[in-house]
């Protein structure tokens, strides 16, 4: 059944006139119109223009490659919203706004193809009878979308005032501007629908319908007067809007689109999420400086970041450096770089000599050193970014600078450094009592003595030298061999994975390390590698892999990585799976497990080690309220375990209450580096029931011997 013929009229009369009340379908000023277009689209074009100058004075970076993917992506953060939605009430908001203007696109352009082509061209107009129903009431429906979206977020921003939200008069400007808009549109509605006899086919555009009728009173002169200029007003935001929007607040409807293409596609895959650029070793032998000190020193993207951010505090509210009353916001990061490259840029692009060019120092004026060394690296920031941000590799980039460029870092870290080098571990330990805590009973040999194995059991700094992580060690290798698997070791051969000389800024001690890593694994054909480290295990995942394509072995032969890594538990759970080793002995605990950063965001290993709990007799599991890809960080990474917190509230000892606060008896880790801090974050706070151990311990304990 056709909707037109709900109403007696020829459906050539369903319709609207084109240009009503401002000159008609031929009139002049219609003209005014392209006249405005013209305006907005070069002051887009002059605006674009000027960003891109800046950002290209950034390092080259490749950004312009697999195309397709780079399109899927933009589908994914952009179109679908994937991070927006998962916040209730902000993704509801910026979903009703974002769709809501899509939609207005999509129907304000259908018309102006109507009026601006087919109908001024060749004298057709297809908006008529049930197209013309259908259009109008979706003009509507995206225009309500709007106003929704607009409601939610001056109560957001102006009433419930959240703390990550710092509101400028320009984002006040922004929302009073959208909120012109779209309420003169529905004006311009309502009034042409009160001037034109309401007709009654115009009830498919309900909000203009119902608002004509307060106009009824009103004589036509003055209502078409009052139409007319409102139109024009109508037409003047409009485009105000239009030409806006690849600048400041508004450019993030543009940017942003752009940083979601432009983005690291490393970070779609868990196989390379989150893996660190490598300064090739052929840079070291060329390049005068490295690192990032001042905002040059940045790749365009990274500079591109910096107008892309929307200041929506996402990252900041997941920050546990900020929540512990650290220095750093991620947030704060972003824009003081943005404020730099704004200040420092400009001046370069006019400048017959660069380095007469004077500004605010980047690091200790714009950014602080206490907010580059406060970040764990845990990610969060990154993960619930919801325009793709890379905050991380811009902090490691300025801990760069400072290590290699200028020697400066916490007294504890040159220590650290200091260990790695000497002996290849942070503790200082002898390297060759990096086996002793191997017992007969295991029967674990090195790959020296026997490099026939199963797997390659890549202890790690801890477990190798720590008293209370040895004993993971020790479980898991029995397990291992309770499944019939045999496992060797490096012993002595095995150096540092160099996660926290890395992370640390200390670029040539890590090509040191791995370096020694990995030619010892292709001296002896290592296929599998398993480790109980999330560290480890994300450094021999993505960063050696990469280093390897650049990096040289101690002959000068190009390096290797042919192997498979594997976390512990991703093993353990397999083995469970397969039968070959039975859980019988209850534990009668109720238990929550911590999502380590490296596991849990860095390679999305979340449910082997909770299938690995429920698959033990006798637990009741429960959550802890930031769990998963929110989970919160244990406040070692990023070389944050061997330097001192002396800022704000201890960062395990605030992740050690979210634990307790599941009522929980036991914390279950897979993590060397969580396992201490948790403990000692119970000891520090004093709380007698609440004990932490490692996934592997409990496995351990419940298996049939």
């Amino acid at each position: 059944m056709s909707l037109s013929s709900l109403y007696d009229l020829p459906v050539d009369q369903i319709t609207r006139e084109s240009y009503f009340n401002v000159g008609g379908m031929h009139g002049f000023m219609r003209w005014g119109v392209y006249i405005f277009l013209i305006i907005a689209g070069v002051y887009i074009l002059y605006s674009l223009i000027q960003r891109v100058r800046i950002w290209r004075k950034g390092k080259p970076e490749l950004r312009t490659d697999f195309h397709e993917k780079r399109i899927i992506a933009l589908l994914k953060y952009v179109f679908l919203q994937k991070k927006i939605l998962r916040e209730k009430y902000a993704g509801i908001m910026h979903a009703s706004l974002f769709y809501g203007f899509v939609g207005l696109f999509i129907v304000t352009f259908i018309i102006l193809i109507q009026e601006d082509v087919t109908e001024l061209f060749f004298h057709f107009k297809f908006l008529v009878g049930d197209a013309y129903l259908l259009w109008s009431l979706a003009g509507d429906v995206f225009g309500v979308a709007v106003i929704v979206g607009l409601v939610m977020a001056f109560w957001r921003r102006y009433k419930v005032k959240p703390s990550r939200l710092d509101t400028k008069p320009i984002d006040t400007f922004a929302l009073v501007l959208i909120a012109f808009i779209i309420l003169t549109g529905f004006l311009n509605e309502s009034l042409r629908i009160a001037i034109t006899g309401f007709p009654t086919f115009e009830v498919w555009s309900p909000v203009g319908y119902t608002l004509a009728h307060l106009f009824g009173w009103i004589s036509i002169p003055t209502l078409e007067v009052t139409h007319y200029i409102n139109w024009w007003l109508h037409m003047i935001g409009a485009f105000t809007f239009i030409g806006l929007i690849a600048t400041d607040k508004l450019g993030h409807v543009l940017i942003t689109m752009l940083n979601v293409y432009f983005q690291n596609l490393d970070n779609e895959s868990p196989k390379t999420k989150f893996a660190m650029p490598i300064i090739s070793p052929q840079e070291f032998e060329t390049a005068e400086s490295f690192g990032v000190g001042t905002v040059e020193h940045f790749t365009w993207k990274q500079l591109m970041d910096g107008d892309a951010c929307t200041r929506c505090g996402r990252c900041q509210d997941n920050c546990p450096a900020y929540l512990t009353e650290k220095p750093l916001s991620p947030k704060k990061i972003v824009n003081d770089v943005k404020a730099a490259m704004d200040d420092r840029i400009p001046k370069l692009l006019v400048a017959q000599d660069p380095a007469a060019v004077e500004s605010r120092a980047l690091i200790g004026e714009y950014v602080l050193e206490d907010e580059i060394w406060s970040c764990t690296n845990c990610a969060a920031c990154m993960e619930n970014c919801p325009v793709q941000i890379e905050h991380v590799p811009k902090i490691n980039d300025m801990r760069r600078y400072q290590v290699l460029m200028e020697g400066k870092m916490a007294p504890e870290l040159q220590t650290s450094f200091s260990n790695m080098e000497n002996n290849s571990n942070p503790y200082g330990f002898a390297f060759a009592a990096r086996g002793d805590w191997v017992t007969e009973d295991l029967g674990v040999k090195t790959l020296a003595e026997d490099p026939d194995v199963d797997f390659l059991y890549y202890v790690g700094c801890a477990a190798s030298y720590d008293k209370r992580n040895q004993k993971v060690a020790i479980a898991l290798c029995k397990i291992l061999k309770a499944a019939g698997y045999k496992v060797g070791i490096l012993g002595a051969e095995e150096a540092c994975c160099g996660d926290s000389a890395m992370r640390a800024g200390n670029e040539y001690l890590f090509h040191s390390l791995a370096a020694q890593n990995l030619e010892t694994f292709k001296n002896y054909g290592v296929k599998k590698i398993i480790t109980t480290c999330p560290h480890g295990y994300n450094m021999l995942k993505k960063e050696y892999p990469k280093f390897a394509k650049v990096g040289v072995d101690s002959s000068g032969n190009p390096l290797e990585a042919n192997y498979e890594v594997y976390h512990h538990t991703e093993v353990i759970m397999d083995l469970i799976k397969l039968g070959k080793i039975r859980l019988s002995k209850p534990l009668n605990e109720t238990i929550t497990y911590h999502d380590s950063c490296f596991l849990g965001r860095y390679n999305e290993i979340y449910d082997q080690p909770r299938n690995i709990i429920k698959a033990i007799p006798g637990t009741n599991f429960v959550e802890m309220s930031r769990n998963h890809e929110r989970s919160f960080c244990c406040g070692a990474g990023g070389a944050r375990m061997w330097i001192e917190e002396h800022l704000g509230t201890r960062i395990n000892q605030f992740r050690t209450k979210d634990a307790q606060a599941t009522g929980a008896t036991k914390i279950g880790t897979a993590c060397p580096f969580c396992l201490t801090m948790l403990s000692d974050g119970a000891n520090e706070l004093d709380i007698q029931n609440l004990q932490t151990f490692d996934l592997a311990e409990y496995v351990w304990e419940a298996m049939e011997k």
